[in-house]
């Protein structure tokens, strides 16, 4: 069986190559295409799911999400188009969101198909493939509509989303629907995708591989959080926690996550499978971005300085362990480095938290010193609760730095490697992309808790995840600071387990935050936008001029 599906995906994939592209991406899937029984259905849903782990997609699906946030700090320039969805200078044909237009489209289509011409209520079986292909659609749109809509909290119902193709029908081209069309056809078909998947499990080697109607509830949940409909949110949150199929994972194992195959991660809802041998994980994989692994990857996107401090604040927490600082080998160790932070006062990037360093050495009575201006200067010490603090003065002023073991660095950039997306199986850039996990389920919760006024209610979820992460948890080991509420301590936890999952960028503009990029990082170079506030016009992206032109209908964002 598996050689049948295996050669009916390649038939797919060569049927959508070579089709017609002249009205990309609305155009017909093979006329060969069989939908009448759960073999041509299974056959057409694998090639969707095909598309999802495809770099055309996943790549961009990543690089938008994530590459768009604050956990993120790029070490040089690139020609690369990633580049624009980094720094917010946007151009009017980024290779990468239009493959992903493209790939989304041709998805849908693929969708739309068996959705009109499979028979309902014929097996079990069958029901739930067409289940997941309500799924597969509604995760399509989502993610179209994040990148190319404004945030729902942002007048939906005026706000223009992406073009609704519901239909098989190759000229049947349709306009920009709304934020709000887009949202209620989503939500409806993770409705559908639950109803038609009640009654039929796949078996357990496979369950969390392909769509389950836990994993509708569980973009149901993310969906309806983006709306602001926090009891909805919760409540859909609360199936998926309460259904038992899933279980967090614990100490090293889970600081191990993205090694295992998704099928043998008690935590995965739903990843979308990459195959050793089989799929192309290597340089040009989503890790190799991240990091360099035995000489696999570029390893230029750097885990930034915000979020190092943020999870470095507690040094046995388990989610220090996915990033990794790259240190000088003991042989060539020398000295340390003095790291100097400053606040920079160029046009183009002021009030910017920077970095410099210089090298330090203990002289005859162990005092560290450094050169500078063609002189030594001592590098001073004061105690404060048991810990030494070092500080210089800088112009007569005194200005603490710090002094750390010496790293790697490119472009002057410590390389801060992460590790998220590599390691399966110990191939070094081989990775399951993972769309929902049960973290994100009590996270979704602990936020729609906090927006409805339940704090404690939300706080109990929060603790969940940090004592997970092997950290003093709210209420009973420490107490909620002063001057942060505790949806700022929700988000902050989102942040910190989601990191390098695709949520970031979304997260801040949905919840009317402003990015804050003021952190070092090549986002500073020429137009620089150090902070982008929610209602910014980049905030989403221009069409691709491929699909302007090839569908003239289509309104371009300003």
């Amino acid at each position: 069986m598996k050689k049948i599906k295996l050669l009916i995906i390649t038939f797919l994939f060569a049927g959508f190559w070579s089709c017609d592209i002249e009205r990309e991406p609305f155009q017909d899937l093979s006329d060969e295409m069989v939908f009448s029984d759960e073999l041509g259905l299974e056959a057409a849903s694998l090639g969707t799911y095909a598309i999802l782990k495809q770099n055309t997609f996943m790549r961009p699906y990543h690089f938008h999400g994530e590459y768009g946030g604050d956990n993120i700090a790029l070490s040089g320039a690139t020609t690369d188009h990633l580049y624009f969805m980094y720094n917010f200078q946007h151009v009017p044909n980024n290779y990468h969101l239009n493959s992903l237009w493209v790939d989304s489209y041709r998805g849908i289509i693929n969708c739309n198909k068996i959705i009109e011409f499979a028979e309902r209520g014929e097996t079990p079986r069958m029901d739930h493939i067409i289940g997941e292909n309500y799924y597969l659609r509604a995760f399509f749109y989502f993610t179209l509509t994040n990148i190319w809509g404004r945030p729902y909290t942002q007048d939906p119902h005026n706000n223009p989303g992406v073009p609704l193709k519901t239909d098989a029908d190759r000229d049947n081209i349709p306009p920009r629907a709304t934020v709000a069309e887009n949202y209620e056809l989503i939500v409806q078909d993770l409705k559908d995708a639950a109803e038609m998947m009640a009654e039929y499990n796949r078996p357990t080697s496979e369950y969390n591989i392909f769509a389950s109607q836990e994993a509708a509830w569980a973009l149901l949940s993310r969906v309806y959080l983006y709306m602001e409909d926090n009891e909805n949110a919760a409540h859909y949150a609360g199936k998926v926690i309460d259904s038992g199929e899933f279980s967090l994972l614990q100490g090293d194992d889970f600081a191990r996550y993205p090694t295992f195959v998704p099928e043998e991660n008690s935590e995965t809802i739903f990843a979308c499978r990459a195959m050793e041998d089989e799929d192309d994980y290597s340089w040009f994989a989503v890790g190799g971005m991240y990091a360099r692994v035995d000489g696999v990857g570029w390893g230029e996107m750097y885990a930034s300085r915000p979020y190092r401090e943020l999870v470095g604040q507690y040094p046995e927490d388990l989610r220090n362990e996915f990033i990794e600082p790259q240190l000088v080998g003991e042989d060539d160790e020398g000295n340390p480095l003095m790291w100097i932070k400053y606040i920079r006062e160029t046009d183009e990037a002021q009030g910017s938290q920077m970095f410099e360093t210089h090298d330090v050495y203990q002289n005859e009575e162990g005092v560290w010193e450094y050169e500078a201006g063609g002189q030594t200067h001592p590098v001073e010490t004061e105690e404060n609760n048991g810990d030494t603090l070092y500080y210089i003065y800088v112009n007569g002023d005194k200005t603490y730095v710090e002094l750390k073991p010496r790293m790697h660095t490119r472009n002057g950039y410590p390389q801060y490697y992460v590790l998220k997306c590599s390691n399966q199986g110990g191939q070094p850039q081989l990775w399951s992309p993972v769309i929902s996990r049960l973290a994100e389920m009590y996270l979704n919760r602990a936020e729609a808790h906090a927006k409805m006024g339940n704090e404690s209610a939300a706080l109990d979820d929060v603790n969940v995840i940090r004592e997970r992460a092997g950290i003093p948890l709210y209420g009973i080991d420490i107490e909620v600071p002063g001057d942060k509420t505790v949806l700022d301590i929700v988000l902050e936890e989102r942040r910190l387990e989601l990191a390098y999952e695709s949520h970031r960028r979304y997260d801040i503009f949905r919840n009317d935050k402003t990015l804050d990029r003021r952190y070092p990082g090549t986002h500073d170079r020429g137009e620089a936008l150090m902070t982008v506030p929610p209602t910014h016009p980049r905030v989403v992206e221009f069409i691709p001029e491929p699909q302007l032109l090839a569908q003239p209908n289509l309104v371009n964002n300003p």
